[in-house]
């Protein structure tokens, strides 16, 4: 497994720079339910926005919305799935500066690649392993 210290997702939530950003997962540790999000930022007339995905399919991102007043927001609607719910938890702790309540509730790692076919790892069992699920059943 490949820990993200999330001090570094706070420094994500300040940048003043365009970026597509990067990939992470997170995993509660209350109910082990984990998701991929991409955390992208971008500014549109001198105003930054926190721009959220979540991986629907191997690598494949859908916009969840963008992070404001510590919530998820798309076509300025308060989105409340799983995933959003999740999403604005770890960023609204990052802001706070939270770290240790996030570490203590839930698990955040960077993906990784796999160890015997170098594909992109996205769920938080194949990170731990090193091994995607085709490459372990084999």
């Amino acid at each position: 497994m490949t820990p993200v210290d999330p001090q570094a997702l706070a420094v994500v939530l300040k940048s003043q720079k365009n970026n597509k950003g990067g990939n992470f997962t997170v995993r509660s540790k209350a109910t082990n339910k984990d998701f991929t999000y991409r955390v992208a930022r971008s500014c549109f007339n001198d105003v930054w926005y926190t721009q959220v995905y979540v991986e629907t399919q191997y690598l494949q991102f859908k916009h969840l919305g963008v992070y404001r007043d510590q919530k998820i927001f798309k076509g300025g609607q308060l989105v409340t799935s799983p995933s959003a719910l999740g999403v604005s938890w770890l960023l609204r702790q990052c802001e706070k500066g939270n770290f240790n309540l996030i570490s203590e509730q839930a698990d955040v790692c960077h993906t990784g690649s796999c160890l015997k076919c170098g594909k992109e790892l996205t769920d938080m069992d194949s990170i731990e392993s090193g091994l995607g699920p085709i490459c372990r059943s084999k």
